[in-house]
Parts: C-alpha cells; sequence; structure tokens
C-alpha cells in the first residue's frame, strides 16, 4: 500500500524555482530538484509531473507574484506618471542588486526560442505585463500627466524593452551608475 506524503506544495515549488533561477533549466538535474525540494523523486513526479511541468508551474508562479507586487505598488500611487516612474526605479535597483537575474528573461534566452510551450507561456506573459503597464500608462495620458497624442502601448514596449537592455548592459560591465543615469534618461524622454 502507498504511503500518502503530506507536504506544502507552495513551499516546495519556491525552492524548485530558486534551483531553476540559479542553474537555469537545463542546468538543474532532476537530482538537483529533488535535494533542493527534500521529497522523495516519485513524490515529485506524483505531484508536479516530470521537470517540465514543474518548471512550467515555477514559471507561472513566479510571473503571478510577479504581477501580484507590481499590481499592489501601482495601486498604492495616486499619480500614474508617477506609479510609471516608480516602476522603472524600482526595476533599476532590481537589476543591480539582484545577482540571479530575472527567470523570466533567462527562460526567454535559454530554452523559449527552441521550446513551443514555455515560448507561449512567456509570450502570454508578456502580453498581460504590456496590457497592464499600457493601462498605467494610459491613465497618465487621461490625467494629463503625459502628452495627449502619446501612444500608449508603444511607451509600455519601450520601457519593457528598456528593460531587458538595462540588465544585459549590467551584466556584462556591471555599473549600477550607468544604468541609473539610462532609466533617468528614459523617464525624463518619454515621461517629461
Amino acid at each position: 500500500m502507498a504511503r500518502c506524503v503530506e507536504f506544502n506544495e507552495k513551499e516546495k515549488i519556491d525552492k524548485a524555482m530558486n534551483v531553476f533561477w540559479e542553474k537555469g533549466y537545463n542546468g538543474t538535474s532532476m537530482q538537483d530538484l529533488v535535494d533542493a525540494m527534500q521529497i522523495n523523486r516519485s513524490s515529485l513526479y506524483n505531484t508536479f509531473g516530470d521537470k517540465h511541468n514543474l518548471f512550467l508551474k515555477c514559471l507561472s508562479i513566479y510571473f503571478d507574484n510577479a504581477m501580484l507586487e507590481l499590481k499592489e505598488k501601482v495601486a498604492l500611487e495616486k499619480s500614474a506618471k508617477q506609479a510609471l516612474i516608480n516602476i522603472i526605479r524600482d526595476k533599476v535597483s532590481w537589476i543591480v542588486d539582484c545577482e540571479k537575474g530575472c527567470l523570466g528573461m533567462k527562460t526567454i534566452f535559454e530554452i523559449a526560442p527552441e521550446d513551443l510551450q514555455v515560448r507561449n507561456q512567456m509570450q502570454k506573459n508578456n502580453e498581460i505585463y504590456l496590457l497592464f503597464l499600457s493601462e498605467v500608462v494610459q491613465k497618465a495620458i487621461d490625467n494629463k500627466e503625459l502628452d495627449g497624442t502619446s501612444d500608449a502601448k508603444l511607451i509600455a514596449e519601450y520601457i519593457v524593452t528598456s528593460f531587458t537592455g538595462w540588465k544585459q548592459s549590467y551584466i556584462l560591465e556591471r555599473n549600477p551608475i550607468r544604468i541609473k543615469k539610462m532609466s533617468e534618461f528614459l523617464i525624463k524622454t518619454i515621461l517629461p
């Protein structure tokens, strides 16, 4: 008779996510996951399926957590323009302070080009993020904090692609002052 194994699923997923975040998908073995999650291999397979399914679950939770945090921060701000400035400055701090980098960006460059399922999930996440950011930009436009002729979606896309470039620059140069200057230039340019 099989014994019933009980554990905190969220805690185990967080541990797996950290392994994927640190080592990347391809660099993570099943043994790495078993060791980090502190569960036996059969429990991992029975609960989460294979490594790929567990990875997709980790990506989903990572994105949901990031969006929840973003929405909470934006909701605290009365000015949509100031919320956008805060988003940009928060991202800069994160780029400079987070040694692990962004799990999403790592995933896009490591396996999304060859893995259709991962690429589709990342595209969906990106669309949700861009839609939310576009809504914040549009609110700033509607509140006359930004020029009424501005294209909210284009501004949101420009902000997001800037984040990727800043992370690349920081990885190569390790120059936080340069990243902060680029972010302030972006703020002055698109959010005058």
